[in-house]
């Protein structure tokens, strides 16, 4: 009675639906998940630097402004509001999807073909049962889909960090261009006070007939230009806050009042051994191990293709309820290689790992090309910087001296103020020399992937 009793309740046909009911809770169901423009452009517009869930996030980074937002605090503000870098992080999501999808066994296929006998009545017209096909796949070609999925997302772990420090880069770029023009507008604004007050001393001169009207007219219209050019210099203010504002993801609204450290720029570190440093970036640089990468995935892809000749066959137990007899069988299906040996997957294949080969050296020929250009243009702006600030010396002494003669009553105030509007322009010639050569030292930061700039500690 309890062997009768179990038979009844593990009967095949409750087994297989508790089967189906376990498979179909497994599955995976989808959830919408909408964006809302309207909404996504009321929050870009409203963000702010003390938002509290940033200041949670710099200091769980170890950052704390306090008021003063230098260059790594920056930084951290475009990794957590940029999307470039969440972009990133999303294909390299896909990449390890990707990885599952490799590694996952084909489902088996359940077939049903049921026949009816309209001839033969007894003892039974109906012929039906289940075959399941299970897919036996080449093993080689499996464990090659799975590695080049495998560098892929290598490949895109690598563009995480290309990314990382492209929005280093253009928040540092950005900070750059504000602290050299801001500092180049006062250096224009204080020539213009020099050119203006200059210009009311030849007008007094000529008044009293000791200049010609030419010399007034020279002088106005150098005065003229000298407040277009501080003029210029102060717009250009506007349009770097405006670019530093968008390399850390805030509206200009944000930044709008900020303190701004510039402690980042006071003392940079050039690399002390370049040679050495210029063979780990070939190897080490992000762009180059993503080629790489890329090259070996590609690889990968050649041997699944070639394996794939001879893709696996199918096996296919089953069970039939034929006329009243009951019969088991088994199904075998095997592909015969005979039209075509999978020759086109095959040269699309190699052709991949041409082109992916072509990829890795031309990666490693942009970044030697890339440092040896940023090492030229440091090298040059340190000549032109050298030069610079010897004729800084002269033009500091000669406004040395102008002043002490118009004090010793050797000169008029004419001659002095000329001597400190020279002065003036040559420091703003020197701070232009000076912008070039941080300029050509962040792109070899950027040539190298090596850190030149000191952090603030803001």
């Amino acid at each position: 009675m309890k062997n009768k009793f179990q038979y009844h309740c593990l009967r095949p046909g409750r087994v297989c639906a508790l089967a189906l009911l376990v498979t179909l809770a497994g599955c995976a169901r989808y959830r919408s998940a909408p964006l809302h423009p309207a909404a996504s452009a009321a929050a870009l517009v409203t963000r702010r630097l003390d938002e509290p869930a940033l200041h949670r996030f710099l200091a769980a980074m170890g950052v704390h402004p306090d008021g003063r937002w230098g260059l790594r605090a920056l930084v951290l503000v475009a990794v957590y509001e940029r999307p470039d870098l969440r972009i990133s992080v999303a294909a390299y999501d896909a990449a390890e999807a990707s990885v599952t999808t490799a590694r996952q066994i084909p489902n088996p296929t359940l077939s049903l073909a049921p026949t009816f006998n309209a001839t033969q009545a007894f003892p039974s017209p109906i012929k039906i049962g289940p075959v399941i096909n299970f897919l036996v796949s080449n093993f080689g070609a499996r464990q090659a889909g799975i590695a080049a999925a495998r560098d892929r997302q290598q490949a895109a772990r690598e563009l995480i960090a290309a990314a990382a420090w492209r929005e280093r880069a253009g928040v540092r770029n950005a900070l750059l261009s504000l602290w050299l023009d801001e500092r180049i507008a006062g250096f224009k604004a204080r020539a213009a006070t020099y050119a203006v007050l200059a210009a009311r001393l030849v007008a007094q001169r000529v008044m009293s007939g000791m200049l010609s009207q030419t010399t007034l007219a020279s002088a106005t219209e150098a005065a003229d230009k000298a407040k277009f050019d501080a003029a210029e210099a102060e717009a250009r203010i506007g349009a770097d806050r405006a670019r530093l504002a968008a390399a850390i993801g805030m509206p200009v609204a944000a930044i709008r009042g900020v303190r701004i450290a510039f402690a980042a720029f006071a003392h940079p570190l050039p690399p002390a051994n370049l040679a050495s440093l210029t063979r780990t970036a070939l190897v080490t640089r992000p762009s180059v191990v993503a080629a790489y990468a890329n090259y070996r995935a590609t690889g990968e892809a050649l041997r699944k293709a070639i394996d794939q000749q001879f893709p696996g066959f199918r096996i296919g137990p089953g069970y039939h309820y034929d006329q009243g007899n009951n019969k088991f069988i088994l199904t075998l299906s095997l592909p015969l290689p005979i039209l075509n040996q999978n020759q086109g997957p095959i040269a699309e294949a190699r052709a991949r790992r041409r082109l992916a080969a072509a990829a890795f050296d031309r990666a490693q020929a942009r970044v030697l090309h890339q440092i040896e250009a940023a090492e030229a243009a440091l090298q040059g702006s340190g000549r032109v910087t050298h030069r610079a600030r010897q004729l800084l010396v002269i033009a500091r002494r000669r406004e040395q001296q102008a002043v002490q003669g118009y004090r010793a009553g050797a000169i008029g105030r004419l001659r002095m103020v000329e001597a400190e509007r020279q002065a003036t322009l040559v420091r703003e010639q020197a701070l232009t020399a000076d912008a070039q050569r941080l300029h050509a030292m962040a792109d070899l930061a950027d040539a190298l992937h090596h850190s030149i700039f000191q952090e603030s500690h803001a």
